[in-house]
């Protein structure tokens, strides 16, 4: 793996109504945090984990501060739209890149105001985007966080629904091999079958392709949105406890298939575009 590219910080899903798509995730048994605004307009709220969070990123009418993620809602609806590798250096892993003869974007700042029980913080990120042609799929963008003390706050990493981090995203592609291996020249790791699909493992997240007709082996194809191949489609949620996840989503009355092997699945309709899946 490359020096400064250590697996997956967060996901990004991409919405125009932010306040269903808080109703949604905490009807799913996510603990949200406060609601932060980026400095280049946009909206979110996280859910926390160890060492990784999913964002919710809801864009304003008429949004023009990250045209990737306009396209992507205007395209196809809310969604999985972006997936943010954890760097410790963003300028380092540029000049990594350049070296292995790869074209990232330019390194960015900014920020975001937090409300740290009254007081105000302030959460700040450098970025670095990968180069389009070696994440298909997926607007990918390393990040460096200035303040994870800001970030990651007391009391927002434990979730009703026992999620305890992120454990695999999965790309629906018609090439999944062939994109999966863009990932892993990006990443400098290697892709290896897995089951019906092809997988990169990292640090935290795995990252998994599939053709769309096996699909339904990781997603039992329940109510998948329509949206150009390729694209991230599922999220694998890592719990404790399937039990209680089980317990939390029936009395949110948030249906769910139980998988053969255990796992809850839930349906893109109740989770903004995205299929969810809860394992062990």
């Amino acid at each position: 793996m490359r020096n400064h590219l250590n697996g997956i910080d967060h996901v990004v899903v991409v919405v125009g109504d932010l306040d269903q798509a808080v109703s949604d995730y905490e009807a799913l048994g996510f603990n949200l945090t406060p609601r932060g605004h980026h400095s280049m307009g946009s909206a979110n709220h996280c859910a926390m984990f160890g060492k990784d969070y999913l964002e919710l990123l809801g864009l304003p009418p008429g949004f023009t501060g990250a045209p990737a993620f306009a396209r992507f809602l205007e395209a196809g609806g809310p969604g999985l739209a972006a997936l943010a590798l954890r760097t410790d250096d963003a300028q380092g892993a540029h000049a990594e890149l350049l070296v292995a003869g790869m074209t990232p974007g330019e390194v960015r700042d900014f920020s975001r105001p937090v409300d740290l029980d009254g007081r105000q913080a302030e959460a700040r990120f450098r970025t670095l985007d990968m180069p389009p042609a070696g994440t298909p799929g997926a607007h990918t963008f390393a990040c460096q966080h200035y303040t994870p003390e800001v970030a990651w706050r007391p009391g927002y990493e434990s979730h009703p629904n026992g999620v305890t981090g992120l454990d695999a995203l999965v790309l629906v592609s018609e090439t999944p091999e062939q994109d999966l291996e863009c990932y892993g020249a990006l990443l400098d790791v290697p892709v290896a079958p897995y089951g019906l699909g092809w997988r990169i493992e990292m640090p935290g997240a795995s990252l998994i392709a599939v053709e769309p007709e096996n699909v339904d082996w990781l997603a039992h194809g329940q109510g998948r949105a329509p949206r150009a191949l390729p694209h991230l489609a599922v999220i694998r949620f890592r719990v404790a406890d399937l039990a209680r996840t089980a317990g939390v989503l029936a009395q949110a009355g948030v249906s769910f298939l139980t998988q053969a092997d255990g796992n809850l699945q839930v349906s893109p309709d109740h989770a903004q575009g995205v299929t969810v899946v809860f394992v062990l």
